[in-house]
């Protein structure tokens, strides 16, 4: 793990230190070498003539430094992205809109962007 991923795995209750040390593993046996690994990231795809983009990230998941890459990455190609961000939560938060409030105000972020496209 680099950038967040190191500085914030251990903030992260749905991507945690095993994640790495079983998952990265099985990505190596599956999907062979570096780039072949780069290639199945949605991060590095083409977005070109792709639908609106709507991303909820975490400031502090594992995962933000891709969200906001990918992000980047689809606006500097043409398409419309909108990014909710919310501090302090875990990777798929949205997911938890039923038990946490930060989780019910992504899903209504994204049930207005759905609504607006």
């Amino acid at each position: 793990p680099t950038g967040t991923m190191k500085e914030y795995i251990r903030h992260d209750l749905i991507v945690n230190q095993s994640v790495f040390d079983e998952g990265i593993p099985l990505l190596e046996t599956v999907l062979g070498s570096h780039e072949k690994r780069l290639e199945a990231s949605p991060c590095y795809g083409d977005f070109t003539g792709l639908p609106p983009l709507c991303v909820c990230v975490s400031e502090h998941e594992v995962v933000y430094d891709q969200a906001i890459l990918l992000a980047k990455r689809a606006k500097a190609q043409g398409c419309d992205v909108s990014v909710g961000c919310w501090k302090y939560m875990c990777h798929v938060f949205p997911m938890l809109c039923a038990f946490i409030p930060e989780g019910r105000e992504a899903f209504n972020f994204m049930a207005k962007w759905i609504g607006e496209h």
